[in-house]
């Protein structure tokens, strides 16, 4: 080696760059002018020969380390040299490039100063690589922010995926490091390599990565700052209107349809929805994920849309496709937790820099995750900054927040022990809380709505931004959606015993502005649809009752959320069963056509749905029939009475009590034809009348309701003629009915008389012939009585004759006996 070149090299740095452990390789690579002429250093571990061109000249390098370490001095005394390298590789190709640490113009610390302070809204704009120009070379940007690492490069398919190539400058102490690559363009395959203490090397993701190659590749993509396409804006409609929401999973639905594709899944999912009627889609995660299994909530890269279907402008096409046909596009904007994919954020730089606290879900027990550390500020510019740049670069309409729970309290999903509380002692997050607030306050400003997923029950979940008040547009309704579920599941003979289940969610409904939901949260992936839990006894009752709890969803108040295929009674989702769509009739889409038509033909109606004058129960006290009943009403009067019946029995002449007098006409039935039940519409006009004619008396209609339905009534009230017309129609039909009650009244007397009468005859008949035989009876006594005295004279004077002869036979005797007597006497 020559001796001049060996003493004026440092060898202690050279051995950190070999050794890949640089964190400021510009001191060392590159062109320095020293007072023997100008040092050029270049590390090569590919290459067997290296030269270096300037001004038109070549010279050769010494290679001074066996590890690719290439050396000369030239004999120049300009500061900055202008310089080329030839490298020869192992395979005998030559390459020319620009140094890469010929380049040492980097970012001033003011840069990130808002960075460092959780204030910066455009982070992706400092830290996403950028294709830029430096003295008239051109090449890329790349900036990372990594705390206490020891080494980071810049590892793709440019440099053989070899992290000694182009290790990164380290900036700013606070971790930031930056390297200026020329030739790169856009297009180009890269990662960030990271070396840690104890000589551990991570692979991992850009974190501001804007585009993501598809797998098995999977790594980041140099992508142009701007997205060449025109975005198309969609005008969000009022807040106070119900929003009706088909949510689904892009890669679910592209095994359904087998459009692979951006735009195709767009045309295809466009013309369901359209056909429908909902307003708005919201998509599962579609910032890029690896695990399926999670369904896209483990994200990895904050800013680029999934690569499944494309590019990032594919799917700015996609949202633009569903604005220009009026459907809004929501995301699920997972800033909750990141998953542990190696190349993610999981131990970013050895230890959990993004995030350290570590949840069990309830959604997912089984998945490994970490919540983001709100009290970090890098972190909440980052969260920040993925925030605008879905709004600003892909037109979003709105974001859900999955898992709010989760970062509202500081042991959610903890054991005792692995959690610190807050600095008051308790166990909100603070930080998280904060950061909730103003994620919702830059949804306002940018018109955009906000949707929470929580389960823990904390108040003022959509309130302003006054106290522990978070400032959601809406919050999904999780309490309703099981205590139904459980209901509906149940065997109709046993839902009584659940029946206030329906009626308690309504004790707290208008504490918030809930979406009504049969979600993926409650059915996704699990195999169960609404349809397989459905009461009957075949296919036409289980039908008719998911029909039922469809439109029980619809009227009731709220806005309405539901999961892709779930409308139509099917799992689609574990996975997607393209086979089920086959099942899909006519009806069923008629049916989820009808109900969406509904809510927009009756706006005024359900756009009352926050005001608690627009709710009226009727009928929410009959447990043993199964049988419900509501009113809605508009602000300006308008009023529809819906019933339900959740039993397959049907309700003849039920007696439904309703709020208002007037003419009520059908306008919904669940049971009809077109919906695959067994009924024609009906023109029949209930009028509705009073229990007496008190002016407080319960008004009522007598109406049929079939078995597992909802019927729905719109009220006309009475004209002031029509009024006056019942009043003359009711008194004429009292006076008629106390004719009718008095002509009866005389109708059973004259009756009873009659009888009486009849009675009297026949007991005047029997008299008269008790009398005759009576007569006859007395003529007989009289003639028995004559006969009697002449039998009695007769006996007396036999008893005389006879008494007569028997004295005279006894003197006979007498006469004899003194005779003899005196004889005896005598002698």
């Amino acid at each position: 080696m020559n001796k001049k070149l060996y003493s004026v090299m440092n060898w202690p740095e050279i051995e950190g760059i070999v050794y890949a452990e640089a964190s400021n390789p510009f001191s060392l690579l590159g062109s320095h002018s020293i007072k023997e002429g100008n040092l050029i250093q270049i590390f090569r571990p590919d290459a067997v020969a290296v030269a270096v061109k300037v001004d038109g000249k070549n010279y050769e390098l010494e290679k001074v380390d066996e590890a690719g370490f290439f050396a000369c001095l030239i004999p120049s005394k300009k500061k900055k040299l202008d310089y080329s390298v030839i490298i020869e590789d192992v395979k005998g190709k030559t390459i020319s490039y620009k140094d890469a640490y010929s380049f040492d113009t980097f970012s001033k610390a003011t840069v990130f100063k808002n960075f460092f302070a959780g204030m910066e809204y455009k982070a992706n704009e400092i830290f996403s690589p950028k294709l830029t120009s430096i003295d008239g070379v051109e090449g890329c940007l790349f900036t990372v922010w990594v705390e206490d690492a020891i080494r980071v490069s810049v590892v793709a398919d440019f440099n053989n995926w070899d992290g000694r190539i182009h290790q990164m400058e380290k900036i700013d102490d606070r971790g930031i490091f930056q390297l200026f690559i020329p030739g790169v363009t856009a297009g180009a395959k890269y990662l960030y390599e990271i070396k840690i203490r104890g000589q551990k090397v991570y692979r991992k993701f850009d974190p501001y990565a804007i585009e993501m190659s598809k797998k098995p590749e999977d790594c980041c993509i140099v992508m142009e700052d701007k997205l060449e396409a025109n975005i198309v804006k969609f005008k969000t409609k009022n807040s106070d209107a119900p929003i009706r929401i088909y949510e689904l999973n892009l890669d679910a639905w592209s095994k359904k349809s087998e459009a692979k594709t951006y735009k195709y899944l767009a045309n295809d999912i466009i013309s369901y929805v359209k056909k429908v009627g909902y307003n708005y889609i919201d998509l599962m995660p579609v910032a890029h994920y690896l695990n399926d299994k999670t369904y896209g909530y483990t994200t990895v890269s904050m800013f680029a849309p999934s690569s499944r279907f494309g590019s990032p402008k594919d799917f700015l096409e996609f949202v633009n496709e569903f604005h220009k046909n009026g459907i809004g596009v929501i995301i699920d904007w997972n800033c909750a937790y990141f998953g542990t994919d190696a190349r993610g954020l999981d131990k970013f730089n050895g230890t959990n820099i993004y995030g350290g606290l570590k949840p069990i879900l309830e959604k997912d027990e089984t998945w490994d995750v970490y919540t983001y550390d709100y009290y970090n500020n890098c972190v909440l510019s980052f969260l920040y900054s993925s925030l605008y740049y879905w709004i600003e670069n892909f037109s979003i309409d709105g974001i859900r927040i999955d898992s709010l729970a989760s970062m509202l309290y500081l042991d959610y999903g903890k054991e005792a022990g692995s959690w610190i509380p807050n600095i008051y002692g308790g166990n909100e997050n603070l930080a998280a809380i904060d950061f909730i607030k103003k994620v919702n306050k830059i949804a306002t400003k940018e018109g955009i709505i906000t949707i929470a997923d929580e389960t823990s029950g904390w108040i003022g979940i959509t309130k302003t931004f006054d106290g522990d008040n978070l400032g959601f547009d809406y919050l999904q309704n999780k309490n309703w959606t099981e205590e139904y579920l459980n209901f509906y599941e149940q065997d109709p003979l046993f839902r009584k015993g659940l029946y206030e289940n329906l009626t308690f969610p309504m004790v707290y409904h208008f504490n918030e502005k809930f979406i009504q939901k049969f979600s993926s949260a409650d059915l996704y992936g699990t195999g169960v649809s609404l349809y397989s839990l459905a009461a009957g006894k075949d296919d036409e009752e289980k039908k008719s009752d998911l029909r039922t709890a469809l439109a029980y969803l619809y009227f009731y108040p709220g806005s309405k959320m539901i999961a892709f295929g779930q409308d139509l009674g099917f799992d689609m989702t574990n996975p997607a069963k393209k086979e089920a769509w086959e099942l899909v009739d006519e009806n069923r889409e008629n049916y989820i056509k009808s109900l969406n038509g509904f809510l927009d033909k009756y706006a005024d109606v359900f756009k009352n749905d926050n005001n608690e004058d627009s709710f009226e129960w009727l009928e929410n006290n009959n447990a043993t029939e199964t049988v419900l009943s509501f009113a809605r009403k508009s602000a300006k009067g308008k009023i529809l009475t819906v019933v339900f019946n959740f039993t397959p029995v049907e309700r003849k002449a039920y007696r439904l009590f309703v709020c208002e007098e007037g003419k009520y006409k059908e306008c919904f039935n669940s049971s009809l034809k077109e919906f695959g039940g067994n009924l024609a519409k009906t023109k029949t006009v209930y009028r509705s009348d009073r229990e007496d004619e008190h002016p407080d008396a319960r008004k009522f209609i007598d109406i049929d309701i079939p078995g597992f339905s909802a019927v729905c009534y719109e009220c006309e009230a009475y004209t002031e003629e029509e009024i006056e017309e019942n009043k003359i129609l009711k008194e004429a039909a009292v006076a008629k009915k106390n004719a009718e009650d008095k002509a009866k009244i005389a109708k059973e007397l004259a009756t009873k008389a009659e009888e009486e009468a009849r009675v009297a005859l026949e007991a005047e008949k029997k008299a008269k012939q008790k009398a005759d035989e009576a007569v006859r009876a007395k003529e007989e006594a009289e003639r028995k009585a004559k006969e009697a005295i002449k039998a009695s004279i007769r006996i007396d004077e036999e008893t005389k004759l006879r008494l007569e002869k028997l004295r005279a036979k006894l003197n006979l005797v007498d006469d004899k006996s003194k005779k003899s007597t005196s004889k005896r006497t005598k002698k």
